[in-house]
């Protein structure tokens, strides 16, 4: 079969970014454990900024390479899946609360990320230096804004105007482990059991130098193979990135995702896809431009501007009953809004 061989190496790519960028996660919330950073705050921090390590590390890779196709590809194609496939099947596994700082701030901040792209690519019709470095510090000052605020507030305050589940609902999530709007978490699941296990710092940061290096050999078999693929396939580096690879590097995030809301740690599982969205508008785009400027396709405008759509209905589900919930209905409607949108993307 031809292209086995690329296949592969893509494959074993995929594996060497999932590893790493669990591995990197584990060590780096093992260490902001040590200073009492609280559960969202990691979420939206160094869990999302980890989780896009994959496709950091591919966009810098294909920037350098000159294939700003997979750069925009990777990272609309993984925001859209974000928002889409993995919010879509947390919130099928259980009703994802939307806190007040989430619907005031981090969500409009997503969305505003996003603008700040259009507005930077559609006018030069490339992200420059200049540009690249605007978005690493707006990037930057998120990073600080979520670290502060999410450590002072206290999480009864943020979520004091969710309102409560069903009584099916609730009965459901007693089962599972996930509390109850307005009660405690069973005590055999405390938060405890869900954050990880510290360790000796030296040892995590073997670990997190260890992670970055498979990240890097991984972003280069992805890369290299996909465009070798998509070249001999006579496929555009537009659909490879939006669907290959965009679903390879998101994988963390789906991981990271899936087993917080099964684990009843919704505020990691919702902190990860904002702050992940967030971080590959502003960081893994800006990051390619301090190396070269980055040429931009305005056939990407229709993708980033159905990015902020589906943001922005996060906010609409918050107005739903229960209000302020991502529910079981919604993650469905999401994810097949997702497919719907690689299906369109295949035949576009």
């Amino acid at each position: 079969m031809p292209y086995m061989l690329e296949f592969a190496l893509i494959l074993v790519g995929f594996v060497l970014l999932v590893v790493g960028a669990d591995k990197l996660v584990d060590s780096a919330s093992s260490i902001a454990a040590r200073f009492g950073m609280p559960d969202r705050v990691i979420g939206l921090t160094i869990v999302a900024v980890g989780t896009s390590l994959p496709e950091l590390v591919v966009s810098v890779t294909s920037g350098v390479g000159g294939h700003a196709d997979m750069v925009f590809g990777n990272v609309v194609g993984s925001c859209l899946a974000n928002i889409l496939l993995i919010l879509g099947i947390s919130a099928l596994i259980s009703p994802i609360p939307l806190s007040r700082s989430t619907r005031r701030f981090e969500i409009p901040a997503s969305i505003a990320s996003v603008a700040l792209l259009l507005v930077f690519a559609n006018t030069g019709g490339r992200i420059s230096l200049i540009e690249g470095v605007a978005m690493l510090a707006l990037f930057a000052a998120f990073m600080v804004r979520s670290a502060v605020v999410g450590t002072r507030a206290k999480r009864a305050q943020d979520m004091s105007d969710v309102e409560p589940l069903s009584a099916a609902d609730a009965r459901v999530l007693a089962v599972s482990g996930e509390p109850a709007a307005g009660g405690a978490r069973r005590p055999d699941l405390d938060l405890a059991d869900v954050k990880v296990k510290q360790r000796n710092i030296l040892v995590d940061l073997l670990i997190i130098a260890v992670s970055i290096a498979l990240l890097k050999v991984g972003a280069d078999f992805v890369v290299n193979n996909s465009v070798a693929v998509a070249s001999g396939l006579g496929v555009s580096e537009r659909v490879i990135g939006i669907t290959v690879v965009a679903l390879g590097t998101c994988l963390p995030e789906l991981v990271t995702g899936v087993v917080a809301a099964l684990k009843g740690n919704i505020e990691i599982a919702v902190g990860n896809v904002i702050g992940s969205n967030v971080a590959n508008v502003l960081l893994v785009i800006g990051a390619p431009a301090l190396f070269s400027a980055v040429p931009y396709d305005a056939a990407y405008n229709v993708d980033f501007v159905l990015q902020i759509a589906f943001t922005a209905a996060l906010l609409l589900c918050a107005l739903r009953k229960p209000r302020n919930r991502v529910g079981r209905m919604d993650g469905i409607a999401f994810t097949f809004l997702y497919v719907a949108y690689i299906v369109v993307s295949l035949l576009r």
